[in-house]
């Protein structure tokens, strides 16, 4: 089960020998990228969606006849039974849950390919070391089905007491499950739990895994308890290696800085009346007669000013807007020429790459990887409860989130639910199946068993944060979807930064960011979309 389907891997392994003479240097960083750019679309192959309620989860392909490595709590939250997933290539299957180690967060499932699947070679965490590059996949909560998994890159920083690996890699709900790999294109770990530091990312090392094989495929449950979130990390030992970065994703910022320092002076604050606030955001400057591309939903109607790099603050007028893409077209009348991106650069975008963007003033790591090409962003936000499920009863609610919904309106730890909307519920997937069709601000009645007693409980429902039980609500756009051109990196900008530019390692401009999405997710319009609208409005 262990053969590797990663032909390019041995090629890369020849290439990369000799990386170890290599200083900290941009030299590092561009081989690094050729690395991830070579191995992407193969690990990306290799992820699997699992339907879990709204929220979805994750699993990997680890055998040809169609074993899939999972989180264990993966698995509680579908109560043990058969399960629908969704392959890269589309195809369904339902999914068999076998074993899995309660304290170590790791199980396996099965189903029954109609031919020989492609599957991820199992490595080691054993050599890991600090700063090693590594790129982990999976599903974050959305209600696209038919998206890819979406790759972040990140880089490993140590263990915890109990043996968890720690890295950068910026994980979600909906990731668990989904797999983490080294830069040879080896799966060394399974995502797991997050802290609400974007640097606190936690998996169930490979070792593990591979140790208790045989008693995952036996359907055995062991190690049973609880599960401990233990963020007390040990050091990861510092040495030199092929995929080692020193200093992680700071070190991979200082090459990308290099690369977008020119646009920095292009970037303008803006400040204008929204919701009877003062909002502040980001516009960027594309011709030097002072026109700026903004989003338009973070820009007001009135009062509009605008601030340049030099502190010379200017009136705005605006040009135009366009609602599908929600950007607005702004002008300025400066005392200058002023420096500006080229629209018309028509860089290509390699999923894979590295990238970064220009935020004037801002001392966090704004680097990341473009994690899915550009598509139509059709989806909607779904309705959010806000609950997890009891392990010793399938039924019975647990770790509810603070100021969720479902704790605003009066669920509590312990109740069982038997029923939803009037539909009786008998176990766990009858309940998850009716999150997908529900939308935010939607009213609910949920029925539950509290301490013998039947009661009702109204609950309306919320918007899918980025929340878990151990990482904080994160702020996102109003509009944050339905955009008919944009790309996914995993940046993680505020919703104001919007509005500023993506520039990959060639210091070429490729996009605007347009919306931040979730805690890994930022969506960007690909330069050539902002250069259409710009000629249907300013033109």
């Amino acid at each position: 089960m262990f053969k590797s389907h990663l032909k390019k891997t041995v090629l890369l392994l020849t290439v990369m020998a000799s990386f170890g003479s290599f200083s900290q240097s941009g030299q590092r960083v561009e081989q690094l990228q050729e690395t991830v750019l070579t191995i992407y679309d193969e690990l990306l192959g290799l992820t699997v969606r699992v339907e879990v309620g709204s929220s979805g989860a994750s699993a990997v392909v680890v055998s040809e006849d169609g074993y899939l490595l999972t989180a264990a709590h993966v698995i509680d939250a579908v109560g043990g039974e058969d399960v629908e997933v969704r392959l890269h290539d589309g195809s369904v299957y339902t999914a068999q849950c076998l074993g899995k180690s309660e304290l170590g967060d790791y199980g396996l499932m099965k189903i029954e390919p109609k031919r020989k699947l492609a599957y991820a070679k199992l490595g080691t965490a054993s050599d890991l070391v600090k700063d090693d590059a590594c790129l982990m996949f999976g599903h974050p909560s959305t209600s696209e089905k038919d998206r890819p998994a979406i790759g972040r890159i990140g880089f490993y920083k140590g263990k915890t007491f109990d043996g968890y690996l720690k890295t950068t890699c910026i994980m979600m709900p909906g990731d668990s499950g989904g797999p983490l790999f080294n830069l040879k294109g080896e799966l060394i770990g399974v995502c797991s739990y997050i802290n609400e530091n974007y640097e606190m990312n936690f998996y169930p090392s490979i070792d593990n895994v591979k140790k208790n094989w045989d008693k995952l495929i036996a359907g055995e449950i062991f190690e049973v308890g609880e599960s401990r979130f233990n963020f007390f990390t040990t050091d990861a030992p510092e040495k030199q290696g092929p995929y080692v970065l020193k200093g992680g994703k700071r070190a991979l910022l200082e090459k990308l800085k290099f690369k977008s320092a020119a646009y920095e002076s292009a970037v303008v604050s803006l400040e204008s009346k929204v919701d009877d606030r003062r909002n502040k955001t980001y516009g960027t400057i594309y011709d030097d007669k002072g026109y700026i591309i903004a989003k338009s939903s973070e820009v007001g109607e009135v009062d509009v000013s605008c601030t340049l790099d030099n502190g010379e603050t200017y009136a705005v007028q605006i040009i135009g807007r366009d609602v599908p893409n929600d950007l607005a077209i702004l002008q300025i009348k400066p005392k200058r020429k002023l420096n500006f991106i080229d629209l018309k650069n028509n860089a290509p975008l390699e999923v894979g790459q590295f990238v970064t963007t220009v935020i004037p003033n801002e001392n966090n790591v704004l680097v990341g990887i473009l994690g899915l090409g550009t598509r139509n962003i059709t989806t909607k936000d779904t309705g959010f409860l806000g609950i997890g499920f009891a392990q010793n009863n399938e039924l019975a609610v647990a770790d509810i989130e603070p100021n969720g919904p479902a704790a605003r309106y009066g669920l509590q730890n312990g109740d069982i639910i038997i029923s939803y909307e009037g539909n009786n519920i008998q176990k766990r997937s009858d309940f998850v199946k009716f999150l997908p069709d529900t939308r935010p601000n939607q009213k609910v009645i949920i029925g539950v068993l509290r301490n013998g007693e039947k009661k009702n409980v109204e609950v309306i429902l919320g918007k899918r944060g980025e929340t878990s039980n151990h990482a904080r609500v994160i702020a996102t756009n109003k509009i944050r979807d339905g955009f008919p051109n944009a790309f996914t990196h995993d940046i993680p900008i505020k919703p104001n930064q919007c509005g500023t530019p993506v520039v990959n390692l060639n210091g070429d401009v490729i996009g605007i960011n347009i919306a931040r999405r979730n805690r890994t997710c930022t969506l960007a319009i690909p330069l050539e979309k902002v250069n259409e609208v710009v000629r249907k409005i300013h033109l």
